[in-house]
């Protein structure tokens, strides 16, 4: 736990449905925002198979270290800004 017995939140991007790939975020209400939009643009963009990509994408308590999670966000500053499943890939 982090002081003052507050959470640390990630969100759950996973490349496949059955895998797990956790992204800090700030706080559990940019959390649930974010997860909100992104099944939205999912569903959007994905007509066949949005629904599935949809239910993989979650909210979920940070398992990792304090230090862990800072660091993410320190080095991706506000990505949850720019994560979208709207636009084209850059390959």
């Amino acid at each position: 736990m982090t002081k003052d017995n507050q959470k640390l939140w990630a969100v759950n991007i996973p490349e496949e449905p059955d895998s797990e790939l956790l992204h800090p975020v700030p706080t559990q209400k940019i959390g649930k925002q974010l997860v909100y939009r992104l099944k939205k643009e999912a569903l959007q963009q994905f007509p066949t198979v949005g629904q599935c990509i949809a239910d993989a994408i979650t909210l979920e308590e940070w398992k990792g270290t304090q230090e862990d999670h800072a660091k993410y966000l320190q080095e991706n500053k506000e990505w949850w800004h720019d994560t979208t499943f709207l636009e084209p890939a850059n390959d």
